[in-house]
């Protein structure tokens, strides 16, 4: 096909530039048709064409590298200025957050401020309402009174005018009615001068009534400055007086202060002593107000008005007196009711504490019969309950019978020992003459099998040595030797044994072989190796059986005849060992013997489904429980035959290990010389013996056995618990003192979950210094509104409490009252003096900031007493000779 030809015509098709590889391969072919080259042409050859290929590729990737240089770069830089929005958002966030903080109490003391002066505009505008309607009716009575004088004498002048007009007509009859009009002038002008005389009487009586009032309380010479030299508790008796509320309360009810509250009961007597504090206030401020806060100060300001405008009504007694003392009483009053509002709730949980303490007290020695402890107690503590009765009433109003009741049972669940509300009496019972005191230790021991494995050793640890002798500790089987328990039953006459407690690691040790065991004994039944475990079982469960029935009684015989252990030997070397059948009987004897309570565990053992070897281990647990039932029971009913001749026991054993060297009184000498040491030189061995006692309860440090006396061979656990309890108590006291402080909260109010808080981080063995002060900031930040600054300066002040111990100053002052106070209660020497401490306990520690920890220091005040006695009747006449040595 021919194309046809297009030179010289115009086209509008771009002119297509080719690929530089298809341009030189074009060039080359040019240049061998041609066969010549221009000079200034250059020759492409195949190194040429590589040199521009390569060179173009790196230029590409250079493009391609700095391309993505500078998308690092700028995602680099976006990510930091990212970071730094997001700080400064925090930033931001936190200052904005500060400042809703200080808006929102800027706006809460703003409606604070503005309520109480709305309240106060509000009474001054009453006071002048009352004012203007008393100077309307007075301006009403004048007017009418002026009306009155105005229309007399009127009338006056017609009669005259009349009487002279008659007189001029000369008429015999008008000489009569002159003189009749006369008469009648006459009348009325006595009249009035009787009324103005009657009027400068009332005038002259209220006059010299008023001066006598204002006279009579000028006579009690009340000035700020006489009651601020004068001693405090000699002014609060002296305001409490008949005559200075008398003559208070006249002064101020002609003043108009009281008025309207004359029909109340008590609210006159009540308003005098509320004016009469403001003297108080500004005399004596440090004895009255136990805070410095914004409440305080605002009361002291009003105090000092209120003050100022009446002893300038004084200076120039005028009645009515001046609206600035109006205004001035309606302002004190609200800042008083408002500061005394927040005090009041704290007194009345005070005297509600001590109301129960005083209960508790009762409950404890009501059943006390010997010496007549029960009424020497009785009458101090109905005086101190009444009295308390009457302040909480005067405060509380009528939720006082809620409050005391409550308290009272809350004191009596927590802190009176719990009562087994299930009957644990065996309902096969010993004989009289078989519950003697020796038969308590053996009961609860529980023998293996003599053919059972070997339980596997627990891992070396720390063993605390032996004190003194061995024989008073029991053995290694963990069992409480008869002068344990005698001891325990001198120091509570309600003691039972309970089941030991086992560390972790022991629990741990004794699951573990218990598990081995049993699982050992399973594979060999099973295998049919019935002799290595059937007999000595069987023997096991008949020992135990045995020991709960009564050897003259018919159960005791129908089991040890029932329960052959030769003829099971043989049934079982035999293979015609019938297990259900022993079970059955046991199973049947159970309901028989047990305690009631123990019926929900004999009946679900009983309906067990489970194979022979589970039922036999739950059979093993339950005959463990009825022994301890067993054991108590034979406590319960020995006890009162025990109690009185435990420390003359004790004594006389204690005196045996001394005569045949098992134990001496090195430690004890030292401890005694010591505390003698510490007190004046003529102290008293009570106040010496008591003084020392408490050197070992009161430490921050766990008390090592080298520091404990031989006379306490027996209490060493009960040193160390007493020990951490006071420890709780102190640090605790210090740390929510403290913290109280930081927030700037009055340390008399009673914070009970703070309270709970520390407790629970001091008592967990695993809490470290950071972790109880990182726990209180997080209570406290959870709790509360607080600034973070505050809740720095909170742990911070945790962490070093627990750090510097009684190096810290709160901790140490903290430390001395509760141990002075403690002494005191111990050192009381009748009953007396006993419930008026236990009365003022609360008052006493709330005061002292500690109030949170009034339970814990009574309950270890009681239990520090009865030990205190004990261990004089038992030691006495030791110390006795050490200290006159």
């Amino acid at each position: 096909m021919l194309l046809p030809d297009t030179d010289g015509v115009p086209t509008n098709r771009p002119q297509w530039n080719p690929p530089p590889h298809l341009e030189a391969r074009f060039s080359r072919r040019r240049s061998r048709r041609s066969g010549t080259h221009s000079p200034g042409q250059t020759i492409l050859t195949a190194s040429n064409l590589a040199t521009t290929r390569r060179q173009t590729l790196l230029e590409a990737r250079k493009s391609l590298l700095r391309a993505r240089a500078q998308h690092v770069d700028k995602v680099r830089r976006s990510r930091a200025d990212s970071h730094e929005a997001v700080s400064e958002r925090l930033l931001a966030l936190q200052a904005s957050m500060h400042a809703a903080e200080e808006s929102r109490d800027a706006i809460l003391k703003k409606i604070a401020a503005s309520c109480s002066t709305e309240v106060a505009k509000a009474k001054r505008t009453a006071v002048e309402m009352r004012k203007k309607r008393e100077r309307e009716a007075n301006a009403l009575r004048e007017s009418f009174e002026e009306r009155m004088v105005e229309a007399q004498r009127r009338r006056d002048q017609v009669l005259r005018e009349r009487g002279r007009k008659r007189k001029e007509r000369g008429s015999s009859a008008g000489s009569k009615g002159r003189e009749n009009m006369a008469a009648e002038v006459k009348k009325a002008g006595k009249k009035e001068e009787e009324d103005r005389a009657v009027r400068r009487i009332q005038r002259a009586w209220r006059g010299a009534r008023d001066r006598r009032i204002v006279a009579d309380f000028m006579a009690l010479g009340l000035t700020i400055e006489s009651v601020r030299d004068a001693d405090f508790m000699d002014v609060s008796t002296r305001f409490q007086n008949e005559d200075v509320i008398r003559a208070t309360s006249k002064l101020l009810t002609r003043c108009g202060l009281l008025e309207g509250i004359e029909g109340v009961e008590g609210a006159v007597e009540k308003c005098c002593r509320t004016f009469l504090s403001a003297y108080l206030i500004l005399g004596h401020p440090g004895e009255v107000l136990s805070n410095d806060g914004e409440k305080e100060k605002a009361l002291i300001t009003r105090s000092k008005d209120l003050l100022i405008a009446f002893e300038s009504f004084l200076s120039s007694p005028l009645f009515p007196p001046p609206d600035a003392l109006y205004n001035a009483w309606s302002e004190f009053s609200t800042a008083f009711d408002t500061w005394k509002s927040r005090d009041s709730e704290i007194f009345i949980q005070t005297m509600v504490a001590q109301y129960a303490e005083l209960d508790l007290i009762w409950q404890k020695v009501k059943d006390d019969t010997t010496g007549g402890v029960a009424e020497d107690f009785k009458e101090g503590i109905r005086e101190n309950q009444l009295l308390l009765l009457v302040r909480i009433r005067r405060l509380a109003g009528d939720r006082t019978r809620d409050l005391i009741r409550t308290a009272v049972k809350e004191s009596r669940r927590t802190r009176l020992p719990r009562k087994e509300k299930r009957d644990t009496k065996p309902r096969e019972v010993p004989l009289s003459n078989t519950t003697t005191v020796s038969t308590t230790p053996a009961v609860g021991t529980s023998a293996p099998p003599p053919t059972s494995p070997q339980v596997p050793p627990a891992p070396a640890q720390h063993v605390e040595p032996r004190v003194g002798f061995d024989s008073v500790a029991g053995g290694d089987d963990g069992l409480v030797s008869n002068r344990q328990i005698i001891h325990e039953l001198s120091l509570d006459k309600d003691f039972r044994l309970q089941p030991r407690k086992r560390s972790r690691l022991e629990q741990m040790v004794e699951d573990t072989a218990k598990a081995a065991f049993w699982a050992t004994m399973r594979e060999d039944i099973a295998e049919g190796k019935l002799e290595k475990w059937i007999p000595a079982l069987a023997e096991t469960v008949r020992s135990k059986l045995l020991r709960l029935l009564d050897p003259k009684g018919s159960f005791h015989r129908a089991v040890a005849e029932s329960m052959d252990i030769d003829l099971i030997a043989q049934q079982c070397h035999n293979g015609s060992y019938d297990h259900e059948k022993l079970l059955s009987y046991v199973l049947d004897l159970l309901p028989k013997i047990c305690s009631p309570a123990r019926d929900e565990d004999v009946k679900a053992l009983i309906e067990d489904q489970g194979d022979y070897i589970s039922r036999l281990q739950k059979l093993l647990d339950v005959l463990e429980t009825m022994q301890l039932d067993h054991a108590n029971f034979l406590l319960m009913i020995s006890a009162p035959q025990v109690i009185p001749e435990a420390i003359p026991y004790e004594r006389r054993l204690f005196t045996a290990d001394l005569e045949a060297g098992r134990t001496s009184l090195d430690k004890t000498r030292a401890w005694l010389l010591t505390a003698k040491q510490q007190l004046p030189p003529n102290s008293s061995a009570k106040n010496i013996h008591t003084h020392a006692f408490l050197n070992l309860l009161f430490g921050l440090s766990p008390l090592s056995p080298d520091e404990i006396p031989e006379t306490f061979h027996l209490d060493h656990q009960r040193l160390r618990d007493t020990r951490d309890t006071l420890r709780s108590v102190i640090l605790g006291g210090a740390i929510v003192l403290t913290v109280k402080t930081l927030l700037r909260r009055d340390v008399r109010g009673s914070w009970k979950e703070l309270k709970s808080c520390v407790a629970a981080l001091l008592k967990s063995p695993s809490s470290s210094t950071v972790e109880i002060a990182t726990g209180v900031q997080q209570f406290i930040e959870e709790t509360t509104a607080t600034p973070v600054n505050t809740l720095d300066a909170v742990r911070m002040a945790v962490t070093r409490i627990l750090e510097r111990g009684t190096v810290d100053p709160v901790v140490r002052v903290v430390c001395n009252r509760v141990r002075g106070f403690v002494k005191e209660r111990l050192l009381a020497s009748n009953s007396q003096d006993k419930v008026r401490l236990a009365s003022t306990a609360g008052e006493t520690l709330t005061g002292w900031g500690v109030g949170e920890w009034i339970g814990e220091v009574a309950g270890t005040v009681e239990r520090v007493g009865r030990w205190i006695e004990v261990d004089k009747g038992v030691s006495g006449g030791f110390y006795n000779g050490i200290l006159e040595g």
